[in-house]
């Protein structure tokens, strides 16, 4: 079938679609066709002195005063010739007159008039050059040579290449609503997709990258996208990225789809290829974006949208760059996203305080917030730490704050593990109208740091005892958690310490904390057997022998530790400090850690763990069974 009937087959079905003719519906009284197009004027031969004056207009004044004076003789290439030299000495400020004054000029009108007439004879590539300037200059999407202009596009769709298509979807998204430009619009993607195999070009990486670019944002059908990133992906194994730019625009385009597993090799192709190449030869804004797209994009289903390294390019920009106080924080503010650390660029926000203390001290809630919650990612401690804590401590921004860019419990448990437990914000948080909003929010993170500060000031600081709401509160949270149906440390467990009597799982405390395993080690390190039906959940009210060792077992994912150094957060260990307070010993187990072990690997692994930890009340762990 050849290229010209399937494009007609495709345009065909877009014009029995409702909407499309519904659009055009009003419009085919107004339907202009080449028929009605009056010809040109007879062109003759020699030295077209009319077409050079034109050219070597400097201008717009000079450009109208030719048409006024010829525009009765004038030819389509004449006329063509006008309208780019009007464009060009506008777009590049060579101009005496506003382009309201140009728009109004009745010279100006003339020309639109006589284009209009020899419309017919214009070649698709300047009938849409025309349109593209004529919507530069600022005619009304609406007027008639515009309309004329897009009739003479609908009856030569077939011809367009994919740049046409591409570029007249860009074009006709900046016009008002017209029914033309709206069944356009309809159509063009769908003619794009009928075209693609038989018209891209798999040797041209720059048009690759702009196809991809083009369906990123429109409807296209699942093989269409497979063509493109199967060729891009052919092209780049083949030849290899080399420009930067390009590179960019191929993460762009992903991040802009749903995600998908299909896009990881080409996408690791492409941030791969920013990596090796220089990635300052894109502008900063470029830069910002790219990285602000990989945090947006990342979750625990798709993974390979955060690359570490890549992302600490662009912090490191910022430091190397001495982009400010100001980027720095909202940088640092989205790594907060991820739980990304970056140390340099922590380093470099408190050396602007110390250079500049009126940054932090006049600083926003919204920055004091993320340098409270960066820092606490971790427990590193920037150079002028001391600095920033001062500030933190003595701030008064936080009171009568209330818009809704803090996330007032994440804010107070970050500064509960920087040890900083500060009056007004731990009120806030617990006052009975905030945690209304926060039961009515049913955000997971905010249930668990509103529990983590209860238990924080229960255990460390009981001078602010008198602040914590009523247990029925503490209760009504933890009745929010989703269960827990999966301990995959228990069956490791049960075969390392003897059997299953040794082993307690699910369990809590009366702070609300969940236990996912407790076990009871005598002196010398031997496991102890437990109850097999215990009377109550509650960690407190297991009876152990005297000189025994209870051990808290925590299987701790994702989010209790930072994404790039795997490290636990300030947070989770402030969570530990507080079982500990309560005189348990406790063991995290990082569960992407285990999960990445050989099972053979997996008992002594825990054994390890829980010997490293109890050491100090025990000689060591005998292994059992």
């Amino acid at each position: 079938m050849s290229l010209r009937i399937r494009t007609w087959i495709a345009f065909h079905k877009v014009r029995n679609n409702p909407t499309f003719c519904r659009l055009l519906s009003n419009y085919n009284s107004k339907d202009l066709t080449a028929k009605q197009i009056i010809n040109s004027p007879t062109t003759t031969s020699g030295p077209d002195y009319l077409l050079q004056n034109l050219k070597n207009s400097t201008q717009p004044q000079n450009v109208l005063e030719v048409v006024g004076s010829h525009y009765k003789i004038m030819n389509s290439k004449q006329l063509m010739q006008a309208l780019r030299s009007l464009f060009t000495l506008q777009k590049y400020g060579n101009s005496n007159l506003s382009t309201q004054q140009i728009i109004q000029h009745p010279y100006f009108e003339k020309l639109c008039h006589q284009l209009k007439t020899q419309a017919g004879l214009i070649e698709l590539n300047e009938t849409i050059e025309a349109l593209k300037i004529i919507s530069y200059v600022g005619v009304s999407s609406q007027s008639t040579i515009v309309q004329v202009l897009l009739q003479l596009i609908r009856h030569g769709i077939n011809d367009l290449s994919l740049q046409h298509i591409m570029f007249l979807d860009f074009l006709l998204r900046q016009f008002k609503s017209s029914p033309l430009a709206d069944g356009l619009l309809i159509a063009l993607p769908i003619v794009f997709e009928v075209n693609l195999p038989l018209k891209m070009d798999k040797e041209n990486i720059m048009h690759l990258a702009e196809y991809l670019q083009y369906v990123s944002k429109r409807s296209v059908s699942d093989k269409c996208l497979k063509l493109i990133v199967d060729t891009l992906l052919r092209y780049i194994n083949k030849h290899d990225l080399t420009d930067p730019k390009i590179a960019k625009s191929i993460v762009w385009s992903i991040c802009d789809m749903k995600e998908d597993e299909y896009f990881e090799p080409l996408f690791k192709k492409a941030t791969n290829a920013l990596i090796l190449l220089d990635i300052e030869k894109l502008e900063y804004n470029e830069i910002l974006t790219t990285m602000t797209k990989l945090i947006f994009k990342y979750s625990p289903q798709f993974p390979f949208y955060y690359n570490e390294t890549l992302i600490d390019i662009c912090a490191n920009y910022i430091v190397d760059n001495d982009c400010g106080f100001e980027e720095a924080a909202y940088t640092l503010r989205k790594f907060l996203r991820i739980n990304h650390t970056h140390d340099n660029l922590l380093n470099y926000v408190s050396k602007q305080c110390n250079e500049n203390p009126e940054l932090i001290l006049q600083a926003s809630p919204l920055h004091m917030y993320t340098i409270a919650a960066a820092t606490a990612l971790s427990e590193f401690r920037p150079v002028y730490w001391n600095i920033l804590k001062e500030a933190l401590i003595n701030t008064k921004c936080f009171q009568n704050y209330t818009k809704r860019d803090v996330v007032w419990p994440k804010l107070a448990v970050s500064l509960c593990a920087l040890d900083i437990y500060k009056l007004d914000v731990i009120e806030y948080v617990f006052n009975e109208e905030h945690a209304n909003k926060i039961f009515r929010g049913n955000f997971v993170a905010d249930y668990e740091n509103f529990l983590l500060l209860y238990q924080a000031i229960a255990t460390l600081q009981p001078d602010y005892k008198y602040l914590l709401p009523p247990t029925s509160t503490i209760e009504a949270l933890v009745s929010k958690r989703k269960p827990v149906l999966e301990y995959p440390l228990e069956w490791s467990l049960q075969k390392g310490l003897g059997g299953e009597s040794y082993v307690k799982t699910c369990l809590r405390t009366k702070l609300g904390h969940h236990i996912d395993h407790v076990i009871v080690m005598r002196k010398g390190g031997y496991p102890i057997a437990l109850p097999k039906n215990l009377d109550s959940q509650y960690l407190e009210e297991l009876e152990i022998p005297l000189d025994s060792q209870m051990i808290v077992i925590l299987a701790l994912n994702e989010p209790y530790y930072t994404i790039n150094s795997n490290r636990l957060k300030a947070t989770s260990i402030l969570l530990i400090k507080t079982l500990e307070a309560k005189g348990f010993t406790v063991v995290p187990i990082c569960m992407e850690t285990w999960n990445s072990l050989a099972d053979f690997e997996k008992i002594p692994f825990l054994m390890q763990s829980i010997r490293v930890k109890s050491e100090d009340n025990t000689h060591s762990i005998s292994n059992v069974g």
